[in-house]
């Protein structure tokens, strides 16, 4: 029978639903994944606690330190990822945290640069340099930063270009400060889609 509310017909509907409710078990565990406010204190305050150790002389800890580092910036992707999508019910929700809806795609943009792949800042002494796969089709790549909230888009700002990706030096920021970053591809044709972005405190 049709839905007269869209969404499938009844039969489609109970049977997609049927299949869920079978594998229990997997849906169960995407809920094991997902990011809640309880998982990035705990991940921010041990970000913050290695960073605080290695700022303090002890070496040994950047390991820890780059590691909870990109878990702190794949949750917030993730928060941001889930906000989008609640969005789609409720669009106060990615208002309320600055987040702009993507448009869909079109035949413009359909041939859009993709995101470069292992995006990751590092330190190098006291500078912190940017790092990624490269991407076919593009010239150069621009990296820009953050010091507030990173789900506002007015807080962003250009930080460099750099005409190759797999070393791009970050200068002009404030030690002791928290910084954001992002990665995107350009071409002639335009700018790519941009990394989700990843956190480190400037030395």
């Amino acid at each position: 029978m049709k839905n007269l509310f869209g969404g499938g017909s009844d039969e489609e509907v109970i049977r997609l639903a049927g299949e869920f409710l079978t594998k229990d078990a997997v849906v169960e565990s995407i809920f094991t994944v997902l990011p809640n406010l309880q998982k990035l204190k705990f991940s921010h305050d041990r970000h913050l606690g290695l960073f605080n150790e290695v700022l303090g002389g002890n070496r040994e800890k950047e390991g820890e330190l780059q590691a909870v580092r990109q878990e702190v910036s794949a949750q917030l992707g993730l928060f941001r990822g889930m906000a989008l999508l609640a969005g789609t019910q409720d669009p106060t929700i990615p208002q309320k945290l600055g987040l702009q809806q993507q448009q869909p795609i079109t035949k413009r943009t359909a041939g859009i640069l993709t995101a470069p792949e292992n995006s990751r800042m590092v330190y190098d002494g006291h500078t912190i340099v940017a790092r990624a796969n490269a991407v076919k089709g593009a010239k150069s790549y621009e990296v820009w930063g953050c010091d507030g909230d990173p789900m506002t888009e007015s807080n962003w700002r250009h930080l460099t270009t750099s005409c190759r990706v797999n070393r791009i030096e970050i200068a002009g920021l404030t030690p002791g400060k928290m910084f954001y970053f992002r990665i995107r591809a350009i071409a002639p044709s335009g700018p790519g889609s941009w990394t989700n972005f990843m956190s480190m405190m400037a030395i």
